[in-house]
């Protein structure tokens, strides 16, 4: 086995979240008459945690206002709560790949720039209670992701090696965050970003299909 835990970012990697995402997006937009996005440009306003997403589709004239920012944050994060399950579903072939690193003994994990507490509950919901040795998402002891620090911290809770380890992920975001940890990572063509930039990030792996993973996951 070439590695002995393998840690999945959730966004894009094996949860397609990003119409749900989108349309949180557009809701605080429309509150405030601001303009909208097409579901597609928010595969690049997505990845580094709800902060950044909100700053990204709030207008340039607002930067630097922090009152507009925690307003629409909490507008975002209401709708997105309500709201984050209505078109949001496993990548086709998730499950199944996840269930057969789990019958190899490979340990499994999630560590997300997803705020904990939007993060906890779709897991459970897609995946149950038990796939999952660790589910991490943004907390504000850590920053986020791909600072070492919280990545860190998930592998200390697994008592797992980085060099035995994986991250799997969709962006840059997600390379960079195995890699600052000791981690070799692997990229999912099939997520929000596309394979041009986790080559360029220099992912070690690209995993065009779930079986493609569980290919890499077993050397």
């Amino acid at each position: 086995m070439e590695f002995k835990h393998v840690i999945f970012d959730l966004d894009g990697t094996i949860l397609d979240t990003l119409e749900d995402l989108a349309l949180a997006g557009n809701h605080t937009c429309e509150l405030h008459g601001w303009p909208t996005f097409a579901v597609d440009q928010y595969r690049y306003k997505v990845g580094n945690g709800m902060l950044k997403l909100v700053e990204r589709f709030m207008p340039a004239e607002y930067a630097g206002d922090g009152m507009m920012f925690q307003t629409a944050l909490a507008e975002f994060r209401s709708y997105y709560g309500e709201h984050k399950e209505d078109h949001t579903a496993p990548y086709p072939g998730i499950i199944d790949m996840l269930d057969a690193m789990r019958k190899t003994g490979v340990t499994l994990a999630v560590l997300t720039n997803k705020d904990h507490a939007a993060a906890v509950p779709l897991i459970e919901r897609y995946f149950g209670p038990n796939r999952f040795a660790v589910v991490q998402g943004r907390i504000d002891a850590y920053p986020p992701k791909p600072a070492a620090p919280v990545t860190l911290h998930v592998l200390e809770q697994l008592g797992a090696d980085p060099s035995s380890t994986l991250y799997v992920g969709d962006s840059n975001v997600d390379i960079q965050c195995g890699h600052n940890a000791g981690m070799r990572a692997a990229g999912v063509a099939w997520g929000f970003r596309g394979t041009e930039e986790l080559e360029r990030e220099g992912a070690d792996f690209i995993a065009h299909t779930p079986d493609d993973l569980l290919r890499i996951v077993q050397g």
